[in-house]
């Protein structure tokens, strides 16, 4: 015997989904600089060296000397000469005028005139160390040092956003479905 049977097929409902994209852009333009560059300053001052010879005391050791010199000495000399003169005549004078000491005074006047004293002589380095006189001055340098800079004017450009949003679509892609079947309905009671 063959029962009745029922058969079911059933789909089952199937949705889709349209998805567009969201859409994002940012365009940003660099920004607007204004750069001012300032110099720096050096000013320098510089003072020259400085060299001085004086050779004047050496020349006149050595003989060469200026006429100015060479006047004032020959002047010097005829005074001290002039004066130990009038102090030497002064002197035999006085001796002539002593006749109380009952010398004889002319005797010894033309003793001490013809035996001179003995002249003093030493050894001495001509020129003298030390008669060149050096004098010198370094260079003197003056720094002034004033520093630069930089100005810098920032100015910042607006950036331009721009969205697009995104969507979802939701769709019946399949709709459902339920098929009943029945199978062997025919019963068979001969037997």
């Amino acid at each position: 015997m063959q029962l009745p049977q029922i058969r079911l097929q059933q789909t089952y409902a199937q949705i889709g989904l349209r998805i567009t994209q969201p859409v994002q852009e940012i365009h940003q333009a660099p920004a607007n600089l204004s750069i001012k560059q300032i110099p720096a300053e050096l000013s320098i001052e510089k003072k020259a060296a400085r060299l001085e010879i004086d050779q004047i005391e050496a020349w006149n050791q050595l003989g060469f000397k200026n006429l100015n010199v060479l006047a004032d000495e020959w002047a010097e000399d005829g005074k001290q000469a002039c004066l130990e003169a009038i102090g030497q005549i002064a002197e035999e004078g006085d001796q002539m005028a002593a006749i109380q000491n009952k010398s004889d005074a002319f005797a010894a006047i033309a003793l001490q005139r013809s035996t001179p004293p003995p002249t003093n002589f030493n050894i001495t380095f001509i020129p003298s160390y030390g008669s060149v006189k050096i004098q010198f001055t370094p260079t003197e340098l003056y720094m002034d040092w004033k520093r630069g800079g930089a100005e810098i004017e920032a100015t910042p450009s607006q950036s331009i956003h721009e969205y697009t949003p995104g969507k979802t679509e939701v769709y019946l892609r399949q709709m459902q479905q339920l098929e009943i079947d029945f199978v062997g309905t025919n019963i068979n009671d001969k037997g």
